[in-house]
């Protein structure tokens, strides 16, 4: 099915259905969830008053089948539980996880193969579960929301076996629209008369899927289809696979950490990655880039050490940020910690690149960092110092 496209609604107010709430005798529908033309999940659910209960197919990073039960309170989530097994023998293991929302805490229990673990999460009242490409746990959010009747409603989101809850929001900006915020990034829902998601566009957030309802979703016929496709072609696998660049150049030991996302038919530059925005020049945690030298960049100096690297990409050009915090997630960017900012040279490339790359290579004088995604790759030359060991940041 092609990607969604629709636009929102521009009244500002928020107008409750007179129809019965989804929230009320009983519910059922499905989700199919996709990253550009790649289908990552897809979801069958059924909602009672005190019950909310699903299965998931999952193809990321390998394919597994979700089930899950969470228990509502006057339409509150309570509680989670959720299994997870993989589909096929001799991939990823199975796994258990159990949350438990108590006042302004979420009591986590996760069993996994090499033991289970067990969190106590601070969380405001009225949180909401975040896991496997639930897209049921997230409309309950959005009911949440509707039944205060105010045009914006705080809460937290608690992700199954992540350090801390995130921030987020419901917030109305149509008559059948909301803003729905995913780790500081607003995604946009389009809902029908009774709250329920009919679309949810998340491409401006970092999860950057779209999401599309259906009446019933035939998880066997799928999981079958995905099954044969798996044992063929091998697992779909993460989808943003991290790698490191390694170089000598001039006496210098230079090494680069970054994600690898892949294109899946999206618009790169300009779309995927947005203009004038800050990127994290690749996926997941920040990118790490180390040199055991000083080194000269567009005339500026960059000591031996380790960084973050970043990129401010525009149509007219792009910078390259050099970032003394390091270790940080992707979205985690504080301009304080500038070491610098210099100017990449844009060019088309040649051959396409479907997954973006990062490479160092040696050149008559010194070496050049390259960025290729898509039809577009960027460089800056460079040039090696005295060569020492790394003093670090």
């Amino acid at each position: 099915m092609p990607p969604l496209r629709y636009r929102l609604a521009p009244l500002p107010l928020f107008v409750l259905a007179a129809t019965a709430s989804a929230q009320g005798s009983g519910d059922t529908g499905g989700f199919i969830v996709r990253l550009g033309t790649d289908t990552l999940a897809l979801e069958r659910y059924h909602r009672a008053p005190d019950e909310l209960r699903g299965e998931i197919v999952l193809r990321v990073p390998d394919l597994r089948r979700v089930s899950y039960t969470a228990t509502l309170t006057g339409g509150a989530i309570r509680g989670l539980d959720v299994a997870i097994a993989p589909v096929q023998h001799g991939t990823s293991a199975p796994s258990h996880g159990v949350m438990r929302f108590d006042g302004d805490t979420a009591d986590v229990t996760i069993a996994l193969a090499d033991g289970t673990r067990r969190l106590r999460i601070p969380a405001r009242p009225g949180a909401v579960p975040l896991t496997a490409f639930s897209h049921a746990l997230i409309e309950q959010a959005i009911l949440q929301a509707r039944r205060e009747g105010r045009d914006s409603v705080a809460f937290d989101w608690v992700g199954l076996g992540a350090p801390a809850a995130s921030p987020s929001y419901v917030a109305v900006c149509g008559v059948d629209s909301v803003r729905l915020a995913f780790f500081g990034d607003p995604g946009y829902a389009r809902l029908d008369r009774g709250g329920r998601i009919l679309s949810l566009d998340g491409r401006g957030t970092t999860i950057k899927v779209e999401v599309e309802r259906v009446p019933d979703v035939d998880l066997e016929h799928y999981e079958a289809a995905f099954a044969a496709e798996q044992e063929t072609d091998g697992p779909m696998g993460p989808l943003s696979p991290r790698d490191t660049v390694r170089a000598r150049i001039g006496g210098a030991e230079l090494a680069v950490d970054y994600g690898r996302p892949r294109k899946r038919g999206r618009e790169i530059f300009g779309g995927v990655v947005p203009w004038d925005r800050i990127w994290r020049l690749g996926a997941n945690a920040a990118t790490q880039f180390t040199t055991s030298a000083e080194l000269e960049m567009s005339g500026r100096t960059v000591p031996a050490g380790t960084y973050s690297l970043f990129m401010l990409p525009s149509e007219g050009g792009a910078e390259l940020i050099v970032n003394r915090q390091t270790g940080q997630w992707g979205t985690s960017y504080d301009p304080g910690r500038d070491l610098v900012r210099l100017p990449l040279l844009r060019e088309s490339a040649p051959d396409p690149a479907d997954q973006f790359t990062i490479e160092v290579e040696p050149s008559s004088k010194g070496g050049t960092l390259r960025l290729s995604w898509d039809t577009t790759t960027y460089s800056l030359p460079f040039t090696v110092r005295a060569a020492r060991h790394a003093a670090g940041s």
